[in-house]
């Protein structure tokens, strides 16, 4: 089950990264967003799962980052495509 959402899922991204190509070069930003539950072993692919699921796959959230906030509260932090308003992130962040 595990394995058909994964790759379900980079079926996705790479279908919206070969439409991306065509605009040029991608920005990515650094999106925080607070969700129920603790991060566990796998709190990162977790984390870019809900970012999927709230910005859609042109988000390609990647590079995140899960912190316990609190003992039923967690930060997810990921690298998402930055639209016009967001300032892009630091190279090689």
């Amino acid at each position: 089950m595990r394995k058909s959402v994964l790759l379900s899922v980079l079926a996705l991204v790479l279908v919206s990264n070969l439409a991306d190509l065509s605009r040029g070069d991608l920005k990515f930003c650094r999106k925080e967003k607070t969700y129920d539950g603790a991060c566990g072993d796998d709190g990162s692919f977790q984390c870019a799962l809900k970012f999927l699921n709230d910005f859609g796959a042109r988000a390609m959230p990647q590079k995140c980052i899960c912190t316990t906030q609190r003992t039923s509260q967690q930060l997810c932090n990921c690298l998402v495509v930055c639209r016009e308003e967001d300032v892009p992130a630091k190279p090689n962040a």
